[in-house]
């Protein structure tokens, strides 16, 4: 019998995107002199994953303390329990 294979394994498509940046010149000069063009897009590559990851713990930390917050969830709770229902 064949092996199964799953969705994601089946459609695993590499996606590439070029983006254009508007760095101001100080910082572009720093970065082609201490970065080879060989390792630029991978250094870019790093810091913008660097970031997004602590924009995500940023995100999830707010969302746990909200979901903490008892008067938030009281609140939550006052809104759900009304009957929105339309009547016809």
């Amino acid at each position: 019998m064949g092996k199964l294979i799953a969705a994601h394994e089946f459609c695993n498509w590499l996606v590439i995107m070029r983006i254009t940046l508007s760095i101001p010149d100080e910082v572009a000069e720093r970065f082609r002199s201490a970065i080879s063009p060989r390792k630029s897009s991978g250094v870019v590559v790093r810091l913008i994953g660097r970031d997004l990851d602590q924009r995500d713990k940023t995100l999830a930390a707010a969302c746990i303390a909200a979901n903490q917050d008892e008067s938030l969830q009281k609140e939550i709770d006052e809104w759900q329990s009304f009957d929105d229902t339309l009547e016809e």
